[in-house]
């Protein structure tokens, strides 16, 4: 490895590369890529469920993972439970205080990881807590039970508790909620102080945006565990994205040169999705490996859009597969015979739909069967484009899980990019897509009892 890859390395505290979480079959967070410089403070932020937390918690070690996350340049899964607790603090959002534990005693827990082999601190595991509480103004409170602290006090005395680790990388889980606003200012400015004097990596999530963009250099807008946009929080916090990403009524103004307050204002109409933006679009920063397209709805066009992608793909030299999951070889569809003379891949494994079924069991096993060479394509990194046409449909008739598809276009290759088809999309589905598109119909010439014409319909 070169010393400029060492350095590049070293420079970045954490590095996640198509990071996924799910939890019972459920994903959280899904193919996402993120890297946080050292000695930097990154927010982040999104609607309630938009994965804030247990990225963090998988940035800790605290949940199983797919994709790889880079501390220091090390993988995570490299790191022993000691040297990951030397490496890496967390202050979670609800910290556990024992009753009748005093505050001495709670932030001496953060030695632990440094504690000899009898688990006994040593002298300088009782320097490194009175010099931490001296600075964190909790000296006085030493001996006091943590029960009878303030909420404030005892944020403080997580801090201190997370602090004594001598961590280089600073994790915190909504560190303001439930205090009045002179006590969220005052343990911000106790992380952002101990960020500077000691050269901490932050890594906060907050709800509260004005705050957010007052602390962090950079802001990671999330929704339904994905990455919306990163940047400088003057170009993240605008009214069109928070309007658009938290579905709120707000006005943004500007606080100096570089920050911005987020005010809430219940005189603003609702948000129209047919709305003229007044904000400039946000400038593209985020340079994915692959995407994630649905097209769904009930109008015409899905596939068809699908398959326009396939010949911009064919273009630009890309090997591309196609899976039809409900049509079948007898309906020599148009795209598929241009497609073939292209070197597009192609499989109709469908069995036709399930009105046309003369023997459901055998439609059932077809699809099934689809799936599985759906997964073997997926897995395979042979394929820039994936097309999965009509998959919904399987999905909705309960014949392939939601989360096994979830799963698998989680777990591919990171430059192979998905396109999935079909109307009345599962919510899930939509969550771990990055595009979605829902076609509306408005007029159908089949309601005026028009046949489909092969050439426009198929």
């Amino acid at each position: 490895m070169s010393a400029v890859r060492v350095t590049q390395e070293r420079s970045r505290a954490i590095e996640l590369r198509q990071v996924s979480v799910a939890y019972e079959g459920h994903p959280v967070v899904l193919g996402l890529d993120l890297e946080v410089e050292a000695g930097s403070w990154l927010g982040l932020i999104g609607p309630n469920g938009a994965g804030k937390t247990t990225i963090l918690r998988a940035i800790a070690g605290h949940v199983p993972h797919r994709g790889r996350i880079g501390i220091g340049g090390d993988s995570l899964g490299s790191l022993s439970a000691r040297e990951l607790a030397r490496r890496i603090a967390m202050v979670p959002q609800h910290p556990a205080m024992p009753v009748g534990m005093t505050v001495a005693q709670y932030v001496l827990l953060g030695r632990s990881p440094y504690f000899s082999y009898f688990g006994r601190e040593s002298s300088r595991d009782r320097a490194v807590v009175t010099h931490t509480l001296e600075r964190l103004n909790l000296l006085e409170l030493a001996t006091r039970p943590l029960e009878t602290l303030s909420g404030g006090e005892q944020q403080r005395a997580a801090i201190g508790r997370a602090l004594v680790q001598d961590a280089r990388i600073l994790l915190v889980d909504e560190p303001t909620s439930a205090l009045d606003v002179g006590r969220q200012q005052e343990v911000l400015d106790l992380i952002d102080g101990a960020r500077k004097d000691r050269d901490l990596t932050v890594v906060a999530a907050m709800h509260d945006l004005t705050l957010a963009g007052q602390y962090a250099d950079r802001l990671a807008l999330l929704e339904g565990g994905h990455l919306v946009e990163i940047g400088r929080p003057a170009t993240v916090l605008t009214e069109t994205t928070i309007a658009g990403t938290y579905r709120a009524r707000v006005r943004v103004r500007p606080i100096g040169t570089m920050v911005r307050a987020v005010v809430p204002d219940r005189t603003l109409p609702p948000r129209s999705p047919h709305a003229v933006p007044r904000d400039a679009p946000p400038v593209a920063v985020v340079r994915a490996p692959s995407v994630v397209i649905l097209n769904t709805g009930d109008g015409k066009g899905k596939s068809t859009a699908a398959f326009g992608t396939v010949l911009r793909a064919v273009a630009r030299g890309w090997p591309v597969c196609v899976i039809q999951f409900m049509k079948s070889g007898k309906w020599k569809v148009g795209e598929e015979q241009s497609a073939r003379r292209l070197g597009v891949e192609w499989w109709t494994i469908g069995d036709g739909f399930t009105w046309d079924s003369k023997d459901m069991d055998r439609t059932q096993a077809v699809a099934r069967e689809a799936w599985r060479v759906a997964r073997e394509k997926l897995a395979s990194s042979a394929y820039g484009l994936v097309v999965l046409d009509e998959l919904t449909y399987p999905i909705n008739f309960g014949w392939i899980p939601v989360a096994e598809v979830v799963e698998a276009i989680a777990a591919r290759p990171s430059p192979v990019n998905v396109i999935v088809t079909g109307r009345d999309a599962p919510e899930e589905l939509v969550r771990a897509a990055d595009t979605v598109t829902e076609m509306r119909s408005r007029k159908h010439a089949f309601d005026r009892g028009v046949r489909a014409i092969r050439g426009i319909d198929f």
